[in-house]
């Protein structure tokens, strides 16, 4: 029958005149109920006609009436107010006529027709109401379940989308998407059929204020006049927006699709009642939803900072902490990437990075350092003058290539300043896909200041601890250099033991860390032999037994010089284990192959070659090609084979010793011959002199 009735919604103005003019014979085509306001004035000419039938003695065809009664009735939320109505206007030529009927019984016989169509008329319209309560009791049954029915679900993510798909079984409808009001005033699709909704719907005009003013449903038509948009034929070629309101406030809308068999124009208000009801329900479930999310993202934001307060607390590692905090961006933020800029010099250098936009990590990479300049004058002067700025991608192209981002949707992007003794020391830069609404651009601010504090306090507390751990250094250095003084042949020796043991590292691939450990472990490796006394440190001939087990405590020695000093705990086993043999048979404790520390078996390599190289008391400097020499012949027995190799391939790479020597002087004598073996007769013969 709906669907007969939509068919017969052609009738139109001149139906009255059609039906009046047709003969007696003519089938009654069943129509349906349309908003404009001409379904009482085609029920009241099909009654007409019936009452016309009936009086000339035919049995008419009630049937087709109380149809088209009932389901007016039921579609027609003000149906039952129109009867009166309906029924004056089809009996009042009827009645003229009883005016003039010549008899009684024709006067009565034209009433019994006229009551015997009133009770058919009004039992079909009572029916009918009854059947729209018994729908919209069902319906309404639905909505008021939901959501209870997904108590458990508060993303609203699955919310909106299991709400499309309860709407689309409640109404039979083939498509539905839910659209969010971004702070432009734009509908951006979200879920559901978003097929055909590429854009987000913009709408203008009175359109505009009909539905974000007075709340009110958008037609198809009005949908085409104000955005443009046109409901292709994956819609059915016709659609309507329904408002999502809370507060009296639109957060976003419903569009919904040709129902089944019918348009919505062609719609009586039950099914667009139960969307608008629907809508109501879905968007006060989406703002409890969206607000226990945010709820969420606080405490996640609170927990993050407590985190990134502990991080700061506990290490110095620049590098960590700015890991931490891109890592906590992107955790607790919408944001699609965050980069970590720190000041080197007139320049800021990327120092971290998070975000899935990884193909962008290897052009942080090429493009390197940059200056405020590259990012606009506008950032420029606001990250000078400490405020965060938010600017198009577009004017960043200093950061990352715009095309690039703009194919991940991100417009924009967030420059927060780290700042330190009153100057800025870096920035952070939060790349967002899409336009986020204004409540959530104040708390990505908001979070963003607060992780740019503790960045920037740890960039402080790392600054102020370098200055501590340069005059704590400069201290020990002090205290090497004494040594030197004591032994005039080692003048200089440490600074090229690091100089060698930072190429082997460097060539090795030890990360920035470990190469901190190797420079401060190789400058203060003999520190220990403080506690040598000198006449041993310079004698010229071999040492006694005692005098070489003396020399063999300077390890020792040195590590309990350095063990009060905080700093230099990580580089303590790199000075305890420099003297140990990869065979074993090194001091003080005897280690061998993997279980001497990496750093110490690459700063046995490079004390031994410098040693070589050098003028000692018992010996002149060995040319280069001996001492490459030894180290070959050492290697898988005093040293570790794999460092050798390294080294030598350093060697080769520079054509000869990385450290110019003078000929005639230190490092070239013309005498000496191989490394001599000191104290114990007969003991092994060691590439250096046995660490002296």
């Amino acid at each position: 029958m709906a669907n007969e009735l939509a068919r017969g919604m052609a009738w139109g103005t001149g139906m009255e005149t059609r039906v009046a003019g047709a003969p007696e014979s003519t089938m009654f085509h069943p129509v349906g109920m349309s908003p404009s306001g001409l379904a009482p004035e085609v029920l009241a000419s099909r009654y007409r006609e019936l009452l016309k039938e009936r009086l000339d003695g035919g049995e008419g065809h009630a049937e087709e009436l109380a149809a088209l009664a009932e389901e007016w009735a039921r579609r027609d939320p003000l149906a039952v107010e129109q009867v009166d109505g309906i029924i004056a206007r089809a009996e009042a030529p009827f009645r003229e006529e009883m005016g003039t009927a010549s008899t009684a019984e024709d006067r009565w016989r034209v009433e019994v027709v006229l009551l015997e169509a009133r009770t058919l008329f009004m039992e079909a319209c009572l029916r009918g109401r009854e059947r729209r309560l018994r729908d919209l009791a069902d319906k309404w049954r639905q909505i008021e379940d939901f959501p209870d029915t997904l108590a458990a679900v508060v993303d609203p993510g699955t919310l909106a989308r299991a709400g499309l798909e309860r709407l689309k079984g409640l109404l039979g409808l083939r498509k539905a998407a839910l659209l969010e009001l971004d702070r432009n005033g734009h509908l951006v699709p979200v879920a559901g059929d978003t097929d055909g909704l590429e854009e987000p719907l913009r709408l203008s005009g009175e359109a505009s204020g009909v539905f974000l003013g007075k709340r009110k449903a958008l037609y198809a038509d009005e949908l085409r006049e104000s955005c443009a948009w046109e409901p292709g034929k994956g819609w059915g070629g016709d659609a309507v927006l329904v408002p999502l309101t809370v507060r009296k406030r639109v957060i976003g809308a419903l569009l919904l699709g040709t129902l089944t068999g019918d348009g919505w124009e062609e719609q009586a208000y039950l099914e667009l009642e139960t969307a608008e009801a629907f809508a109501e329900r879905l968007a006060v479930a989406l703002e409890n939803a969206r607000l226990h999310e945010r709820e969420q993202r606080k405490i996640r934001e609170t927990l993050a900072l407590l985190e990134m307060a502990r991080v700061v607390g506990s290490t110095l590692d620049l590098e960590e902490i700015l890991r931490r905090v891109v890592e906590m961006m992107v955790d607790v933020c919408p944001v699609t990437m965050c980069l970590a800029y720190l000041a080197e010099g007139n320049a800021f250098r990327p120092r971290a990075w998070a975000g899935f936009i990884e193909e962008l990590a290897g052009e942080l990479e090429r493009r390197g350092d940059l200056t405020l300049e590259d990012l606009g004058a506008e950032a420029k002067r606001a990250l000078e003058e400490g405020r965060a700025v938010t600017r198009p991608v577009e004017e960043l192209g200093g950061l990352l290539p715009g095309d690039v981002l703009a194919e991940h949707g991100v417009s924009e992007a967030l420059l927060q300043p780290l700042r330190a003794k009153g100057r800025t020391v870096g920035f952070l830069a939060l790349f967002h896909a899409g336009l986020p609404s204004e409540e959530e651009a104040w708390e990505e601010e908001r979070l963003a200041e607060a992780a740019a504090a503790q960045a920037s306090l740890a960039v402080e507390n790392a600054s102020l601890y370098a200055d501590i751990e340069r005059s704590y250094f400069s201290t020990v250095q002090a205290l090497a250099k004494a040594i030197e003084v004591k032994d005039p042949y080692t003048r200089g020796h440490s600074e090229r033991v690091t100089t060698y043991a930072l190429m082997i590292a460097e060539a090795m691939g030890l990360d920035e860390r470990e190469r901190q450990k190797l420079k401060y472990a190789a400058t203060l490796h003999d520190i220990g032999k403080i506690g040598i006394a000198g006449r041993v440190l310079n004698k010229p001939g071999s040492l006694t037994e005692e005098e070489y087990t003396h020399v063999k405590t300077h390890p020792l020695l040195g590590d309990s010089i350095v063990e009060p000093v905080e700093f230099l705990q990580e580089p303590r086993p790199i000075i305890l284990h420099h003297h140990e043999r990869y065979d074993g048979n090194g001091y003080p404790d005897g280690l061998r192959g993997e279980d001497i520390p990496l750093c110490a078996r690459i700063l046995s390599v490079a004390d031994a070659f410098e040693a070589m190289r050098s003028d000692r008391p018992y010996r002149k400097a060995l040319p280069l090609e001996e001492a490459r020499r030894e180290l070959v012949r050492n290697a898988g027995s005093q040293f570790d084979p794999r460092v050798v190799e390294v080294f030598l391939g350093i060697l080769d790479r520079h054509g000869g010793d990385p450290i110019p020597r003078e000929e005639g002087g230190e490092g070239l004598a013309g005498g000496g011959g191989p490394a001599v073996a000191r104290g114990e007769a007969g003991g092994a013969r060691e590439a250096g002199g046995m660490g002296r």
